[in-house]
């Protein structure tokens, strides 16, 4: 009865874990579906199994294993072996590349020791000169142990994958296998072993393990590769250490003190630690060199980084010191880089820093160091120079950038604005030095960008008025400082006000009057001009309606925009707001934009068709002077060009006047309004009206004026 009761209970575990893996095998797909079906196989030779052992006891009433029996199960526990292998594989990465491997072999040669002294010997003995009954209690010790070893490595890595709390389970039921053969081996070569034992319920209870996991399964069809983690704390624990010291142990207590497997194990054992020892130094000594590297070098790029400018820079300067010589730092800032950034994205923006650094690296050769100081700041070193040594070598900067950079299929101009401070006349320290060579470079951005500039006292007082105005400016509308002017814009030949120019002026209580072209484009750097452009556009568009109110009906507005204002998210709507507030008509506004729209000429083309959709107009102002192109020209929705001030001042000369004609023609042929600035003589007019040119503004008929002047202006050109 305790026989057929040993075998009914691993017959019944193992039908229904057979039933319950089915349901993963299904739904699984790839590598996932075969590693179910190798567990299903190995299943059903240990079902297999025990029905010829169930057969046997029924039919001929035998209670020991049948030797049929054995082999099925030898092969459940090959299959099972597969399975695990297989799954290993699926991680892609070998597992001797992490540290955890040792552990696992120092265990597993511990383990392979202790069985081959206490089971694999004794079973061989015990097998009675029987070929079969010696391989098959070797073959069953061998796999166990690889079993083992495959099982410890599946638990380790169950926790960097999905399937963590089935691969656990799986573990748990092959720890449960490894257990009752290692007793079940034990019992028998003690001669204590008889069947339906206490302990025959652990294999079928390691089967039903198994077939549990597949409960823990999700709807995840296709196993993705497993992630390690190389930094896991566990990979340096005291476990092999223990395994080392309960093997010592052992052997001192076996009383055998010749060479056999446990002392064999021991010396393997104890040779893996001191070989897992050296790596261990050798790894730390790699990680403090990286660390070190990194501690003075910039990851993205390679140079040298903030902290070994500063430490390189003390020793220079002391240098220069001792030997009464000049030194000078030199600080490149890439213009607009934000806007690269923001167009192609950080990907191609940092591998434009790499662009860019390897070509500083060329142009300084290995005397001279380069680095990086910031995100898109660089800066070089210069010992043992003068002050034309710098100029010479910040316009060789400039010249290397003259050229495109070719960052994947992307062709991108970049230019540099160079700082330069000088020791010791700058400063004696590296913070004075980095702070005057910024300040410089902020000066050399102001005039334009793409050129250099030296530190002065002069430049001193104009970065603080710089810094007081963009203080300023931040207050600015809510103080109400700003008001507008307004310039007419006049038919050349009837000398009647068509239209005028909304012209921005700024009163400050502490600065005074503050000309446009000093505030303008601080405010465009510093971002303030998108909120000061849409008070600019409600303020002219209130003036607008109130003038039709008061009868100037025939009138249009126009309205400079700044190419960020213009370029930027809100702009449209800010636009149709105006109007909308002030219940003006969009065809008495008119929008006057830049040429450097056409850098942007794909969102420039939509943001004019948006416009022209509203019935706004819109012109290109100071026309000629900037990023021009005919072919461009011509598929611009626009629907004037204003042509700059610097064509007409000398327009009785030939060469001049040629040039004029030749706008004026081009305008006229595109159907485009032409209005000339900048008039301020009546020759000037005499030459232009005679060319057809239509529309003018300038000195000759009044500077800009506050809106009561214009006013006045008006209403005696009406009468």
């Amino acid at each position: 009865m305790r026989s057929l009761g040993a075998c009914s209970f691993p017959f019944i575990a193992a039908t229904a874990s057979m039933n319950w893996l089915f349901k993963p095998y299904r739904k699984s797909l790839g590598t996932e579906r075969k590693f179910w079906f190798l567990l299903i196989i190995g299943v059903s030779f240990y079902l297999m199994a025990n029905c010829i052992w169930f057969y046997m006891q029924i039919i001929y009433g035998v209670q020991d294993y049948p030797r049929m029996s054995h082999l099925m199960w030898l092969l459940s526990y090959i299959f099972f072996l597969i399975a695990l292998i297989y799954k290993l594989k699926v991680l892609n990465k070998s597992v001797f590349n992490n540290p955890f491997f040792y552990n696992a072999l120092i265990f597993m040669i511990t383990a392979a020791a202790l069985s081959i002294h206490y089971l694999i010997k004794p079973a061989l003995e015990f097998s009675d000169n029987s070929l079969l009954l010696a391989i098959l209690n070797l073959s069953y010790q061998l796999i166990n142990l690889c079993l083992l070893f495959m099982i410890i490595n599946i638990f380790y890595y169950s926790q960097y994958t999905q399937m963590k709390k089935v691969l656990l389970v799986i573990s748990t039921g092959f720890f449960v296998q490894f257990a009752a053969d290692s007793i079940y081996s034990y019992l028998l070569i003690a001669g204590k072993y008889h069947t339906g034992s206490l302990m025959d319920p652990l294999w079928g209870l390691s089967v039903l393990i198994i077939g549990l996991s597949s409960l823990y399964t999700s709807d995840v069809k296709e196993e993705t590769n497993w992630k390690q983690d190389y930094n896991v704390k566990n990979s340096g624990s005291l476990f092999p250490y223990i395994t080392v010291i309960a093997l010592i142990i052992i052997v001192i207590n076996s009383e055998q003190w010749h060479w056999n497997a446990l002392v064999i194990g021991l010396i393997v054992t104890f040779l893996l630690v001191i070989m897992m020892q050296i790596l261990v130094i050798k790894k730390n000594g790699s990680l403090a060199n990286e660390f070190w590297y990194y501690a003075y070098h910039d990851e993205l790029t390679g140079l040298h980084n903030r902290v070994s400018f500063q430490r390189d820079l003390i020793k220079i300067l002391d240098d220069a010191d001792n030997l009464n010589r000049r030194a000078a730092i030199l600080l490149l800032d890439l213009d607009r880089f934000k806007n690269i950034n923001d167009t192609f994205g950080h990907h191609i923006g940092d591998l434009l820093l790499k662009e860019c650094a390897r070509k500083l690296k060329e142009f300084t050769g290995n005397n001279d160091r380069v680095y990086r100081v910031g995100g898109d700041e660089f800066i070089i070193i210069l010992s043992n120079v003068t002050e034309q040594d710098c100029i010479n070598t910040a316009e060789n900067i400039l010249n290397v950038f003259t050229k495109s950079l070719f960052v994947e299929e992307y062709e991108i101009s970049i230019t540099p604005s160079i700082g330069i401070s000088l020791y010791p006349e700058n400063g004696v320290n590296s913070e004075t030095l980095l702070k005057y060579a910024d300040m410089s470079m902020y000066l050399a951005k102001s005039k334009g960008r793409n050129n250099f500039q030296f530190y002065s006292s002069e430049l001193n007082e104009a970065l603080l008025r710089t810094l007081e105005i963009e203080n300023e400016l931040k207050k600015a509308i809510k103080n109400d400082d700003f008001t507008l002017y307004y310039q007419p814009k006049v038919n050349l030949k009837t000398r009647e006000i068509v239209g005028m120019e909304a012209l921005l002026r700024w009163k400050n209580s502490r600065l005074g009057f503050v000309s446009p072209a000093e505030f303008i484009p601080i405010a465009e750097e510093t971002g303030q001009i998108v909120a000061i452009g849409e008070w600019v556009l409600k303020a002219a568009c209130k003036q607008m309606k109130e003038w039709q109110k008061a009868g100037f009906s025939s009138l249009r507005m126009s309205v400079n925009v700044s190419v960020f204002q213009f370029q930027h998210s809100d702009f449209i709507m800010t636009v149709k707001t105006a109007l909308a507030e002030n219940e003006l008509d969009a065809k008495y506004l008119e929008v006057e934009i830049t040429e450097s729209i056409m850098q942007n000429i794909v969102d420039s083309m939509r943001i004019l068709n948006e416009l022209k959709s509203i019935g706004v107009k819109t012109s290109i102002d100071d026309f000629g002077t900037g990023y021009s192109s005919l072919s461009v020209l011509k598929k611009l929705p626009i629907d004037a060009i204003k042509i700059d001030k610097s064509f007409v001042d000398d327009v009785a000369d030939k060469k001049d006047k040629s040039l004029v004609n030749a706008i004026i023609d081009i305008g006229v042929n595109l159907n485009l309004e032409v209005v000339v600035e900048g008039i301020e003589y009546e020759d000037q007019v005499s030459h232009l009206s005679i060319n057809n040119c239509i529309l003018g503004q300038g000195y000759l008929f009044s500077k800009p004026v506050p809106a009561s002047d214009f006013e006045k202006i008006f209403m005696n050109n009406e009468g």
